[in-house]
């Protein structure tokens, strides 16, 4: 045995003993934290969000469609599900969230799918907040900031595929802006995330562009007037080159090949079409809730131009330039132009806070994050709850009728509910889905609209030889149909109506 001499032993003890103290100090000092009660209140949000919003129109022909990938084994080239466009090529750009969505269905049911939309959009949240506290000293600053971005964000906040999308897009945005600041940062993941981003949905164009922005305008060597510029040493450049490469080689990292990769610009040439009439590719309407809230973050914007508390920089006004425009006008693009907007704003609040790190206080922040754990805890969905929500949307009687009365012949169904039938009748070829890219080729998606604003329905319900219309009472097209004697109603109910064409 070796004797130690006291002092030492003593010495060792004492530092062993203080450590583990120490260690749980920092740990409830950062658990217990003003920012982590922020975090919670923005996840209390995600979760309520996700919560009424379990049934999105395209969510069962996703799950449709990941099914048959781990039936069959492969993927699909052409359509299947309808009989309008049966045969068209087509590519399913998603196959990758629909496969993780699949696997919380598929555990859980309706819960599983909800956790999956719920996690996918908590993490978007957290992330928001904490690109905007990478930003600005202040906590506070931040957390208004992200509550702006995640507001402005709500619009995509349901169980889509896009979410997966603008996770990696938040990641890479976070890389870019570590990079700009001159700290370590992994640029070799960011060929990684848009390899995932590609194979998970067709928004990467977005995240070039703004790749692009924060390269190109790094290239500027001198002040633009009032804005600052922060020009990219050489050995930046040579880094930024590199990955911009191999990003874009790994975009070719999918089950398609080179035609996954020309997707979004056939979606811009061809899809004109969806483009214009289908909600999500609308402008910003200002005379509802979600315009009022994009002219409050423009307003902010505004007198933060004019009245600034940190000099702009010239890539930050670039990018928020491209943020407004996506924004304003592609409903669908809010989400991304929160994700951008809210760190890049964060700094103009300035210090509005007193907070100091080391002064917390605990008991308080402790009350929001237990606050928000019993939230998740006792207002978890329960299955009943969000069968409910699907019962509410789509036609799930009028299908119990159909199961128990098959109709034989072509059928016209309502766009959103396209999904939901195939899901639940997959013997019944659809008219139409949400898929709109193979039935504007084909000239289905305009014949829609013609027989649903009543423009020569009879005659095109005839020429594509429908037998039974499933759709939506009290609406102009049942109206017609029921008036004209040449349907007979067989089902109805609040939610939908099935008629049955009296010609043989």
């Amino acid at each position: 045995m070796i004797d130690h001499p006291p002092s030492v032993a003593g010495e060792t003890l004492g530092s062993h003993a203080a450590h583990g103290p120490d260690l749980l100090g920092r740990l409830t000092n950062r658990v217990f934290s003003f920012p982590a009660a922020i975090l919670a209140i923005l996840v209390a949000k995600a979760f309520w969000t996700c919560r009424s919003r379990i049934a999105d129109p395209d969510i069962f022909w996703h799950l449709h469609n990941a099914e048959r990938l781990l039936v069959t084994h492969h993927f699909p080239n052409f359509d299947t599900y309808s009989f309008t466009a049966a045969g068209a090529p087509w590519m399913n750009h998603s196959w990758l969230s629909e496969l993780l969505f699949y696997s919380g269905f598929h555990a859980f049911g309706l819960q599983g799918l909800f956790v999956i939309a719920f996690v996918a959009v908590a993490i978007l949240s957290v992330s928001i907040f904490l690109l905007c506290l990478s930003q600005t000293k202040d906590p506070l600053a931040a957390g208004i900031a992200s509550a702006g971005g995640v507001v402005l964000g709500t619009v995509g906040f349901a169980p889509r595929t896009q979410l997966f999308g603008w996770l990696c897009f938040v990641a890479i945005f976070a890389i870019l802006l570590c990079f700009r600041s001159n700290k370590p940062a992994p640029l070799w993941a960011i060929p990684v995330l848009f390899c995932l981003w590609i194979n998970c949905n067709a928004s990467w164009p977005f995240g070039l562009v703004v790749y692009g922005i924060v390269f190109a305008v790094g290239l500027i060597g001198r002040d633009l007037g009032p804005l600052a510029a922060a020009r990219w040493s050489a050995s930046a450049i040579k880094k930024l080159s590199v990955t911009l490469a191999l990003s874009i080689a790994a975009l070719f990292v999918n089950p398609f090949g080179y035609r996954l990769v020309g997707y979004p610009l056939d979606f811009a040439l061809r899809q004109k079409l969806n483009v214009e009439l289908v909600e999500e590719w609308a402008s910003v309407n200002f005379n509802d809730s979600r315009g009022a809230i994009v002219l409050v973050v423009l307003g902010a914007v505004f007198l933060m131009a004019l009245m600034p508390r940190k000099k702009w920089r010239i890539d930050d006004v670039a990018l928020t330039a491209f943020a407004l425009y996506g924004g304003l006008t592609h409903i669908r693009l809010l989400l991304p132009a929160g994700i951008i907007l809210a760190p890049t704003l964060a700094p103009q609040l300035g210090e509005i806070s007193s907070y100091r790190r080391g002064h917390e206080r605990r008991f308080v922040n402790a009350i929001f994050l237990v606050a928000v754990l019993a939230l998740i805890v006792f207002a978890f969905p329960s299955t009943p709850q969000l069968h409910e929500q699907i019962r509410q949307y789509f036609p799930t009687e009028a299908v119990h009728y159909l199961k128990g009365h098959p109709q034989e012949g072509n059928m016209f169904n309502f766009y959103d509910w396209g999904g939901y039938l195939q899901w639940e009748l997959p013997n019944a070829k659809v008219f139409i889905d949400s898929r709109a890219d193979i039935f504007e080729y084909k000239g289905v998606l305009n014949d829609y609209f013609r027989i649903g604003v009543l423009d020569d329905s009879e005659e095109l319900l005839g020429r594509y030889d429908i037998k039974y219309v499933v759709y939506p009472p009290k609406t102009p097209l049942i109206y017609l149909l029921t008036k004209s004697g040449r349907w007979e109603q067989i089902y109805r109910d609040a939610n939908a109506v099935i008629l049955r064409s009296r010609r043989p």
